[in-house]
């Protein structure tokens, strides 16, 4: 049951109860997978930081921008480690992370993010952006 291949199967269950607005039965699914990931595969495991985004993308379709922020956070930070910056997947989740701030701005929820640094760096130009 905690094998990487039943935490694949969990998410793309997840995205699939997404879809079909089934938000309730889909978050435990994203969170379990998640769970299978880091203790299968390792919390800086490339599949880890996908599943990470996926519940990000979740969360922020469910306007939990802060909560969504700090699993995209982990997801770039993921990626930029183990792809580099050029690779495409590190890249989507990059603009996904810059979307995702934009809303923490808009609805103000900065206070509820994690202190990452990579977090607190794009915010701040994010800010420095919109000021002028």
């Amino acid at each position: 049951p905690d094998h990487p291949s039943t935490a694949r199967s969990l998410n793309n269950l997840g995205g699939l109860y997404r879809t079909m607005g089934r938000y309730e039965d889909a978050e435990p699914l994203y969170q379990r997978s998640l769970a299978i990931y880091e203790a299968q595969l390792g919390p800086d495991h490339p599949d880890t930081a996908r599943s990470l985004n996926n519940l990000a993308m979740f969360l922020y379709g469910l306007e939990r921008y802060a909560e969504s922020a700090n699993c995209g956070v982990k997801a770039l930070d993921i990626f930029l480690a183990k792809l580099g910056q050029d690779h495409p997947n590190t890249q989507t989740v990059g603009n996904n992370f810059i979307a995702i701030l934009q809303k923490v701005i808009e609805t103000n929820q900065t206070q509820q993010l994690d202190h990452h640094p990579l977090t607190q760096t794009i915010l701040k130009n994010l800010l420095s952006n919109s000021s002028e």
